[in-house]
């Protein structure tokens, strides 16, 4: 899967590809976001040191309230 349609040669943390991946509601919510909040997401994700953090990360994509 190539998330990065339209990131300015970004490509996503593998611990938030994994999330997506795994998460079919968070994956349809990524998609839907402009290029804006997709960088805000993958700067975001940059900065998750822990598993559990990225797994609320990816909560909030999923139940959109991510911004």
């Amino acid at each position: 899967m190539d998330f990065s349609d339209g990131l300015q040669s970004a490509s996503l943390p593998l611990g938030l590809s994994f999330g997506l991946a795994m998460n079919e509601q968070a994956l349809e919510n990524f998609g839907r976001l402009t290029e804006y909040e997709k960088e805000k997401i993958l700067a975001e994700s940059k900065t998750v040191k822990s598993k559990a953090e990225m797994e609320h990360l990816i909560q909030r994509i999923s139940d959109d309230s991510i911004i």
